[in-house]
């Protein structure tokens, strides 16, 4: 398919591809793009405000992203307040880019929303756009097609405005080779590994100290307020295998629906086209007609089409396969020719018919297609079809009655539970941040944390976590924040003391290695001392993996070494162990042997550090001429 569309992306068959784009948007439309709301502004730009909903959808999108990346739990370094506060930076981030891009004439056409929004193949099925989709999927991630192509347009015209100034930048031949100096240099060094478990094994700690630090960092130990949650869950999916369905039922539906089970009707066409375009002068138009005219006379005379078509066609993409232009089915071509195309029996040839394009002859080439599927081959999609129907159905009158039946005896999901013959499932406990299971989705946290259900201990309102997947829930246990009992941290205290009294020991050894290298001594006999290693590394550049990052890093960081001196540093290794860097030589690469590929490769990473650059400074110029505020 991708070569049949390659060959044949030019004249008629290009315009076909784009007036498929056109009629497509022209039949689903786009949305709303801004919508207006009644949520109050948590900053403003320019007196543009952002609502706290865009700020509250942002904020959970990026922590599911953050949630996905650590594997489902966020590390505590991930506050919801040092989340939103970035989340609230680079909203007004954009909305500046936003303004910016308004002010100076840049605008997003709706064609062009719709173009890029059809092109994700998230939205797609069976390759092509699918709203129902495209629908599900925004509410699956709580989103509405409006907000959603907001966003899009927002994304798209500050891609626009960016670029403009990116794309200014330059880069010198003189820059190049000192990058590549730099990028393939190489070094000589070794450096003195000290061991820290061996100290760890040695270090002691008592009980005094170990009260002590407790006492000193009791905020590190306080357990966040979390809840254990008791919630029904209702999802069609388990509804659809309870519904039994019999082969009468089947059939009827398989006669009723017979239209759906016939494979579409495809005609394979030839054409030849000679140009004329609508708004074309009367003369070349009539002069397009003759030329086609004489042409179609020549075929009834029995030249062959594909040959003339070759010498004669005007749509360069199809001429070279004589005029071949594939299987397609209704709605592939324009009007006139499709009209044309289908009206044929197979091996006939049309008069001249007129399109946007000029005039065309059409030779029908082959038919498939419009033949009925038997029932023996859809009885299945049948048979799925009508449970997905039936339980949908279902879910819908469940889920009325439960969130009646809970509305009802908000004190208790045990009544709901027996009507609806739906278990009542307990989660783990989770925090504000959220927690496994559905504790991981935003609307499960959201809910178990209001006033009503936590404090006045009711159950929640019905809560659609997505299509035809909705739940109830209420507090199973509540634990507000406190303090940890040292018992119950003492271990963990005990293990952070003795690697930090460890830690000051390795160091301190490290330091002592040092000096007696400066002093002259041989780092191979100082490698003789207990829990001493010693590794030389030759001819090492940056980029190579052999050695520890952390070494590499600093041993490339250091100044050149003199005559007179070795450069030396001490640094801590992510296992805990120290090293003692010494640095012997440095040799700088050679810009003239890079290849072109090495060099293109260092003028674009230059290029993006000046892009970054001037991306900066061109953001601090605009927004220091805007007015942001910030709500505490």
């Amino acid at each position: 398919m991708l070569e049949f569309i390659r060959k044949r992306a030019q004249g008629f068959f290009a315009w076909l591809i784009v007036g498929g784009i056109i009629v497509t948007f022209a039949l689903f439309g786009v949305n709303e793009y801004f919508s207006g709301g009644g949520d109050s502004s948590v900053a403003k730009v320019n007196g543009q405000g952002i609502s706290q909903g865009r700020l509250d959808q942002a904020y959970f999108q990026q922590r599911q992203r953050l949630e996905e990346m650590f594997g489902g739990n966020l590390p505590e370094m991930f506050t919801e307040k040092m989340l939103k506060q970035q989340v609230l930076s680079q909203l007004i981030a954009q909305e500046v880019m936003v303004q910016a891009a308004m002010d100076n004439g840049i605008r997003v056409s709706d064609a062009q929303l719709a173009t890029i929004i059809r092109s994700v193949e998230a939205f797609q099925v069976d390759g092509k756009f699918s709203r129902e989709r495209y629908e599900q999927l925004l509410r699956n991630q709580g989103q509405t097609p409006a907000s959603f192509e907001a966003m899009v347009r927002r994304d798209i015209l500050t891609a626009q405005f960016e670029s403009g100034y990116r794309d200014t930048g330059f880069v010198t031949r003189a820059e190049e080779d000192q990058l590549l100096r730099l990028s393939t240099q190489q070094r000589d060094f070794g450096y003195l590994q000290v061991a820290l478990a061996p100290f760890e094994q040695t270090a002691s700690v008592t009980d005094e100290e170990v009260e002590q630090f407790y006492r000193d960092n009791a905020d590190r130990f306080v357990q966040p307020e979390r809840v254990r949650i008791d919630y029904l869950e209702l999802k069609a999916d388990e509804l659809g295998s309870a519904v039994e369905v019999d082969e009468e039922t089947l059939r009827s539906r398989y006669e009723a629906q017979k239209i759906n089970y016939t494979n579409p009707e495809e005609r394979k066409a030839s054409h030849i086209l000679i140009q004329a375009a609508e708004d074309a002068p009367g003369e070349q138009v009539e002069a397009a007609q003759q030329k086609a005219e004489a042409l179609l006379q020549r075929i009834r005379q029995g030249e062959d089409f594909a040959t003339l078509a070759k010498e004669e066609s005007d749509d360069t993409g199809s001429a070279q396969q004589g005029g071949d232009l594939g299987f397609f089915g209704r709605g592939a071509m324009v009007p006139e020719f499709e009209e044309a195309a289908f009206a044929l029996g197979k091996g006939e040839v049309s008069e001249l018919v007129r399109s946007p394009f000029g005039f065309h002859i059409i030779q029908l080439v082959d038919v498939r297609g419009g033949e009925v599927q038997p029932f023996s081959e859809v009885r299945e999609d049948i048979r799925k079809e009508f449970q997905a129907e039936q339980a949908a159905q279902r879910f819908y009158d469940m889920a009325e009655q439960l969130a009646n039946l809970t509305y009802e005896h908000p004190d208790s999901l045990q009544l709901a539970s027996e009507e609806l013959g739906l278990p009542v499932q307990t989660s783990d406990f989770f925090t504000r941040q959220g927690g496994t299971g559905v504790a991981r989705d935003s609307k499960v946290i959201a809910a178990a944390f209001t006033e009503d259900v936590l404090s006045r201990g009711n159950n929640s309102e019905l809560i659609e976590l997505g299509r035809n997947h909705s739940l109830v829930l209420r507090i199973n246990e509540h634990q507000p924040e406190q303090q940890r009992p040292l018992e119950e941290v003492r271990a963990g205290i005990v293990t952070t003391l003795k690697r930090n009294k460890a830690r000051a020991e390795a160091e301190k050894l490290a330091a002592s290695l040092q000096q007696k290298v400066i002093d002259g001594e041989s780092p191979e006999k100082l490698a003789e001392t207990d829990w001493v290693s010693w590794h030389e590394v030759k001819s090492h550049s940056r980029n190579e993996q052999e050695v520890d990052e952390t070494v590499l890093e600093r041993a490339f960081s250091l100044p050149t070494p003199t005559e007179e001196a070795i450069s030396s540093a001490n640094v801590a290794l992510r296992s805990g162990d120290q090293a003692v860097i010494l640095l012997y030589g440095v040799t700088d690469g050679d810009p003239d042997s890079a290849s072109e590929d090495e060099r293109r490769q260092v003028h674009e990473q230059l290029l993006r550090a000046e892009s970054d650059a001037v991306a900066q400074a061109v953001m601090d110029g605009i927004r220091s001429r805007m007015e942001i505020t910030i709500k505490n």
